[in-house]
């Protein structure tokens, strides 16, 4: 006989509710240690970043804390008009040093049509990836130590190290380069085939998010290397590691055929315009700071020298991505790689931190169990991590929290000075007005003018062009160009080459010493030029 409850399916909804449940609870039995870590990422991550836009506000409004911040949102904006990666109307170019990055704000412009809204939906985008970031070192060491300890250490260690939340959250590339070099690591690690075509499509995120990205890509055939050394090779999977190639090749050709296109090079204008042979004084100045970077970072040590032990227990990615980073900015770029406060070298120091913390954890292993003779795995795990967290991490907090407070004042300082000139460029000029300057972000993107940059990042007439100053002068004036935005102390330069009758400050902006910050200068001005009075 057929029971009511079962004609009306109140008796089939328990039964569906009840096996419901033990499911969720096998679930989250399952992914214990990994949900402990996302909210432990998702509580540091949140907290650091409160205590940072906190202090930011306290200073200014809402902001970037690098002016090169503006020109990723200037690129996202092209994408959201319609006219992608032309910097200037008409004037393609391929300045962006992350494509990948301008695609994914471009969504920030669907959200909001007003420049804080805006702001904010970077921030939010910044934020996700840096959770995500900070979620995956605690999983990475957690895989590597089978330590939910010393994984949550990992966590808290991460956020404090400094410059990191400063530049997750000042509007650049880096959360995302960050989150795909590590993606990367834990995808590298992983033996199954299901895997390798995914490393494809990887290897090309990571060469469209930053071009020195391309690393991950050496790590394939060391992966296969490893895989062969297991026995875990057949035809079959050397038929999938050449397919891998070729998502790669997918992911990155409609941008390299654009660069070919636009200036007949594969690479970026940002690679053309700053990778060169070092000069000697660009040396020291590395040499210099690297010194500045271990007494602030006493893990870099370790990681440097102790992580090669990665190598010997087959986990070499932590440990060799770093270096083959730090070896090609010190060939290529040592001086550009330090300022912006060492924008390039946070993924270094970050993957350093990382295999710092892997190594200490093996060798407090070895050292208390192996050798000591201690047993009882509770106290050798507190042992362990309360002399990691005073060898590793409190040396950290100083700087951390200074960090902090240049925060606040370098939004300020890009707020007051490109976001306010730009601001007035739009108020005081006209709409077919042509500026050139050296800070391309905020200027362009508030003008909304028509800009030469002339640092030749976003205007490949520049840095393609091998031009003298008197050329590059005949070439502003034939563009129509009436107006030069620069900082005062560097204008001085143009004033050899123009009359004095011929150029006339229109506006000026100075930033009290006390809030200036940054590698600019604190005076920056609008020069009007009247090319009617020179011979160019």
């Amino acid at each position: 006989m057929t029971k009511p409850s079962d004609r009306n399916g109140v008796g089939q909804e328990n039964d569906v509710s009840e096996g419901y449940t033990p499911r969720v609870r096998q679930w989250i039995k399952r992914n214990r240690e990994d949900l402990i870590l996302l909210v432990t990422a998702a509580f540091a991550v949140g907290f650091s970043c409160i205590y940072y836009l906190s202090t930011m506000l306290s200073y200014t409004t809402p902001g970037f804390t690098l002016d090169d911040s503006w020109i990723h949102l200037q690129f996202a904006r092209t994408i959201f008009e319609g006219h992608p990666w032309e910097y200037s109307p008409g004037y393609p170019s391929t300045g962006s040093t992350s494509p990948l990055w301008s695609i994914l704000l471009s969504s920030v412009f669907y959200l909001s049509t007003d420049v804080t809204g805006q702001v904010w939906g970077v921030y939010s985008i910044s934020i996700l990836f840096y959770v995500a970031s900070t979620f995956m070192v605690g999983k990475i060491v957690f895989d590597y130590t089978e330590s939910i300890t010393w994984g949550m250490l990992s966590v808290l260690g991460f956020v404090i190290i400094p410059r990191n939340t400063w530049l997750m959250l000042s509007g650049m590339e880096t959360p995302l380069f960050v989150f795909i070099l590590l993606l990367s690591i834990i995808i590298l690690d992983k033996a199954d085939m299901k895997y390798d075509l995914l490393l494809g499509v990887l290897v090309g995120m990571a060469y469209l998010s930053r071009p020195e990205g391309i690393i991950v890509a050496l790590g394939v055939p060391i992966r296969f290397a490893l895989l062969v050394h297991k026995g875990e090779v057949n035809k079959k999977r050397i038929v999938t590691l050449f397919a891998s190639a070729g998502l790669a090749i997918l992911v990155v050709l409609p941008w390299i055929m654009y660069c070919l296109n636009v200036t007949g090079l594969p690479l970026p204008d940002t690679f053309y315009a700053k990778v060169h042979t070092p000069t000697a004084s660009e040396i020291d100045a590395w040499n210099f700071w690297w010194t500045i970077f271990v007494g602030q970072m006493p893990f870099l040590l370790v990681g440097v020298f102790i992580g090669v032990v990665m190598i010997v227990k087959s986990k070499p990615f932590p440990w060799m991505f770093p270096v083959v980073l730090t070896v090609m900015y010190r060939l290529t770029t040592p001086y550009a790689s330090l300022i912006n406060n060492n924008r390039y070298l946070l993924p270094v120091f970050d993957l350093f931190f990382l295999a710092a913390i892997i190594v200490t954890a093996w060798i407090f292993d070895i050292v208390f169990v192996g050798i000591l003779h201690f047993f009882d795995r509770e106290e050798t795990k507190l042992i362990a991590v309360s002399l990691a967290v005073m060898v590793l991490v409190v040396p950290l907090i100083p700087q951390y929290m200074d960090q902090a407070t240049y925060y606040g004042k370098a939004a300020k300082t890009v707020n007051d000075l490109q976001v306010n000139i730009g601001q007035w460029l739009a108020e005081n000029t006209p709409e077919d007005a042509v500026f050139a300057t050296h800070d391309a972000g905020a200027l362009r993107f508030f003008s909304n003018r028509s800009m030469i940059d002339l640092a030749g990042l976003v205007s490949p007439d520049i840095v393609h062009g091998n031009m003298t100053t008197r050329q590059t002068l005949s070439y502003l004036r034939n563009h129509g160009c009436n107006y030069i935005v620069y900082f005062d102390d560097l204008f001085v330069y143009f004033t050899f080459f123009l009359p004095h009758n011929a150029w006339e400050k229109v506006y000026t902006v100075t930033i009290p010493p006390e809030v200036h910050v940054g590698g600019g200068r604190p005076t920056m001005s609008v020069f009007q030029i009247h090319w009617e009075f020179t011979d160019y």
